[in-house]
C-alpha cells in the first residue's frame, strides 16, 4: 500500500509540470526584431518599411546617400502611452552609416523628419513612421 502511495504521488508530480509550464506568464521583452533601412539623399529620406510592431526591437540602419549633410529625426521627448517615448536624432557626413536599436512601447504614429535648415521646405524630407 505505501509503494502505491509514493508511485501515486510520483505520477501526480509529473503530471502538474506541463500544466505549471503553460502558465508562464507574458512580458514585454522583445521577442521580434526588425531592421529599418533609412537612406538620406539631397531631396529625400526613404525608409523600407515604415511600421513595425508594439513590443518589437528595431534597428534603424541609416545611410546619408546625398552629397550634403543630412539628419534623420525619429519622435520627439513627448510622454505618450506607458512609456516615454524618446527618440533619436542622427547628423550623417556624406557616405556615413549609423545604427540605433530602439524598443517600441508606444502604439501609434511617429513622426521622422530632417531638422537642418536646408532641409526643411523639402516635403520629401519627413513621414510617418507607424507602431501597431
Amino acid at each position: 500500500m505505501t509503494l502505491r502511495i509514493v508511485a501515486l504521488t510520483a505520477l501526480s508530480a509529473v503530471a502538474l509540470v506541463p500544466a505549471a509550464h503553460g502558465s508562464v506568464p507574458q512580458t514585454t521583452v522583445p521577442d521580434v526584431f526588425v531592421t529599418v533601412h533609412v537612406t538620406m539623399t539631397d531631396s529625400r529620406i526613404s525608409l523600407d518599411r515604415r511600421s513595425a510592431g508594439r513590443g518589437d526591437e528595431v534597428r534603424f540602419i541609416m545611410r546619408n546617400a546625398g552629397k550634403k549633410l543630412h539628419n534623420f529625426t525619429l519622435g520627439g521627448t513627448a510622454v505618450r502611452g506607458t512609456g516615454r517615448q524618446t527618440g533619436f536624432s542622427v547628423t550623417l557626413k556624406p557616405r556615413q552609416e549609423k545604427f540605433i536599436l530602439l524598443f517600441m512601447d508606444y502604439r501609434g504614429p511617429i513622426p521622422y523628419r530632417s531638422k537642418l535648415s536646408q532641409d526643411l521646405h523639402k516635403p520629401g524630407m519627413k513621414g510617418v513612421f507607424t507602431v501597431r
